[in-house]
């Protein structure tokens, strides 16, 4: 991974181990507190606390929901605006051989996945799931991309036989290859996941507005998730 890569991985880390830290100090303190409530015999004298001492502890709220990862990869963007070489548009080869770039996809919204053929967990599903979204948004101007984790096994060849399985749009749904170092920076620079390797993705769907603005990020193996997914989409279209 490049030096860039590291450096949005422990951002990435950075914050996840600031909201892990956060949660475990509230369940702490709720507990303290939920513990005092419940001893009922034992009265703030004996257990060697104050009325005052207990009632001025201070309040510790939950960090506030962010569907979609929203005000996230806001902090993650400006975390790396001035980095110069900091990787924010790609150039990949898409299954009917021609160059798809990241500025041609300017002008509707999309939704990026990581996957490989030939994977033996949930990448078959997760297709599904796309199928699903161009089901959903038949005739809307919205694309869907699906960029391979194993280049070297993930020909134009194979990508066809592997789009025609799940009746892919060619017009609509892109499924894209190319080197291994370029597809590593682009999910972990342009999409900001961790864990793009080879025949390695996060179960993750990207939002990118009609700008080739990242919007969205979204744990698709959940309900809740892939429901927020598609109202973002909706949200987008409606002021498109």
């Amino acid at each position: 991974m490049s030096r860039s890569g590291f450096r949005v991985l422990g951002i990435l880390l950075g914050l996840f181990a600031g909201t892990m830290a956060a949660m475990v100090s509230i369940n702490y303190r709720r507990s303290q507190r939920n513990g005092l409530d419940t001893a009922t015999t034992l009265t703030p004298a004996e257990s060697g606390n104050t009325e005052s001492e207990l009632s001025d502890e201070p309040e510790i709220d939950a960090p506030p929901p962010d569907p979609g990862d929203r005000r996230r990869l806001v902090e993650l963007k400006n975390a790396v605006e001035s980095e110069p070489n900091w990787t924010r548009s790609f150039s990949l080869t898409e299954r009917s051989g021609r160059t798809v770039r990241s500025e041609d996809l300017l002008g509707e919204p999309y939704v990026v996945c990581f996957f490989f053929t030939t994977c033996p967990g949930t990448c078959k599903r997760q297709s599904s799931e796309m199928r699903l979204l161009q089901s959903k948004f038949k005739d809307k101007p919205i694309k869907l991309v699906s960029i391979s984790v194993d280049p070297e096994v993930d020909t134009p060849e194979v990508l066809t036989q592997y789009a025609e399985n799940f009746n892919a749009d060619k017009d609509r749904w892109l499924f894209l290859t190319g080197s291994l170092e370029e597809i590593v920076r682009v999910g972990t620079e342009m999409f900001f996941l961790s864990g793009v390797e080879r025949r390695g993705h996060p179960d993750r769907f990207c939002l990118v507005d009609a700008k080739g603005e990242l919007v969205g990020s979204y744990v698709w193996l959940e309900p809740e998730e892939r429901q927020r997914l598609v109202e973002h989409i909706e949200e987008l279209l409606a002021t498109n």
